[in-house]
């Protein structure tokens, strides 16, 4: 009986992802096995979360690689915000053109690259999960967000201290989740983002009609163990309704989360409440006892969350 070591596997599931539209498949969950999910903590994940975890995971890999292999990986892997294309075969022929030869030649590049990535998991280059606060790469030590519902078009104003996990970093992908509003039925959900300060926007992409994400060029590469605050603001476009609340569910470790709402005078809800680690669904559920705020005289209501649960939900809700 033969026993995959660790790299064997993240190889063979390295091949299967880079088929079709690679880590963006909508079948993602049918193209990883169990046995390569389990090196990250995703076992039990689906949809989002799932192809969230895998690109850390993936990013975590490719952080030692020279440059032209990772963009090899990333190429092959159709990793966000590729523009690459939709079939191997066309990313295979960007890659030709980018590198100048052959697409039997592009091929071995991705597989040197795979080679590369396989040989990282087997050496124990990428921590595992669960280990302290360390993520996959990186975790948020701090995130300080501040929704303001003052203006003609809500606002987000998040402001997020990362620490590096990984041996080198220089590029984040973040998500942010907008839900539909209940009078948005047909209407696309949109989202603008624009960088305050502590990086570059590389790139934007949909992980599905609702999720957004976001890849941010570092101003230096963190090596593991450095710190890094960034500053993002998220817009809802004019037109466009926003749900009653606002709710971070963290897929990598946070430590500290700090949430200000302020209102718009002419504007407050008649309730305000909390949600601490609680399921997502609680956000269709009546308020709990205990969890209902109260704003101050400048129509503001604010909470503190600590040592947050992965897949839990924290924020404020209002009616």
């Amino acid at each position: 009986m033969h026993t995959h070591t660790v790299g064997e596997i993240v190889k063979e599931n390295l091949v299967r992802l880079r088929k079709g539209r690679g880590v963006l498949a909508r079948d993602l969950e049918s193209r990883v096995r169990p046995d390569f999910t389990e090196l990250f903590g995703a076992t039990a994940d689906s949809g989002s979360v799932l192809r969230e975890k895998v690109i850390g995971y993936l990013d975590e890999l490719m952080a030692d690689l020279p440059d032209q292999l990772r963009r090899a990986a990333r190429c092959g892997l159709n990793l966000p915000p590729s523009t690459d294309g939709d079939t191997l075969q066309q990313r295979l022929a960007v890659l030709a053109a980018e590198f100048y030869c052959d697409e039997r030649t592009a091929r071995r590049r991705m597989d040197d690259a795979f080679l590369h990535m396989a040989g990282h998991a087997d050496r124990g280059q990428v921590p595992m999960p669960g280990v302290g606060h360390g993520g996959i790469g990186w975790y948020v030590d701090v995130f300080d967000a501040v929704l303001r519902l003052d203006m003609a078009n809500p606002e987000a104003i998040e402001r997020r201290t990362i620490v590096a996990t990984a041996a080198s970093l220089d590029k984040i992908v973040t998500s942010i989740d907008v839900p539909r509003h209940p009078s948005n039925h047909s209407t696309r959900v949109e989202l603008t983002r624009e960088m305050m300060f502590g990086g570059l926007l590389a790139g934007t992409g949909q992980g599905s009609s609702t999720n957004f994400s976001t890849e941010i060029t570092l101003p230096r590469t963190l090596h593991r163990g450095e710190r890094h605050t960034y500053g993002l603001i998220a817009r809802i476009p004019p037109g466009q309704e926003m749900v009653n609340r606002y709710v971070y569910v963290p897929y990598r470790q946070c430590r500290y989360f700090t949430l200000l709402v302020r209102f718009h005078p002419d504007r407050m809800p008649q309730r305000i409440w909390r949600h601490e680690g609680v399921p997502h669904s609680a956000v269709n559920d009546e308020p709990r006892p205990g969890t209902e705020l109260e704003p101050n005289l400048a129509n503001e209501v604010s909470a503190q969350f600590r040592d947050l649960i992965n897949g839990c939900a924290y924020g404020i809700q209002w009616r």
